[in-house]
């Protein structure tokens, strides 16, 4: 009997995930938080010369120094707030900073049977989910920085 609510639990964490939902120029958008490794105040950007399209600075955070994915510039949106924050994303080349809007994101978990495939072609997106009329893109990490 033990055994039988132990695997009910686990195929009922099997069934959901966990988003984590932020704004960027008053835009909704979430993103895995496996992806996520923090969140904290924004720092000034340093300019580099890059040649990867949106990773033209870097921030540090600490004694780390990360590469910036400018996701407003991306998106053709300015960033909202006069505190924004620095969102960490774990993408496979190493740590990335994102500069999102000053409003504290909301952990989200969702069934997921409830993620759909983004219809938009604007921002690359491992899908999407509903929340009442509004379709939020779960940024797909691993693809930022390569092109849409």
């Amino acid at each position: 009997m033990l055994r039988s609510g132990h695997k009910h639990q686990r195929e009922t964490a099997r069934q959901s995930c966990q988003l984590l939902v932020f704004s960027v120029g008053g835009r909704r958008l979430a993103v895995m938080t496996v992806d996520v490794s923090g969140i904290s105040q924004w720092g000034e950007p340093i300019p580099v010369a890059a040649q990867t399209p949106f990773l033209t600075s870097v921030v540090r955070q600490g004694q780390t120094v990360l590469p910036v994915f400018d996701l407003a510039g991306f998106l053709r949106l300015a960033v909202q707030g006069g505190s924004p924050l620095c969102l960490k994303v774990n993408h496979p080349l190493g740590e990335m900073a994102i500069c999102i809007d000053e409003e504290i994101p909301v952990l989200h978990a969702l069934e997921a049977t409830a993620i759909q495939s983004y219809q938009g072609k604007d921002l690359p997106a491992g899908g999407s989910y509903t929340n009442g009329l509004d379709e939020i893109p779960i940024l797909s990490v691993s693809q930022l920085g390569s092109t849409v």
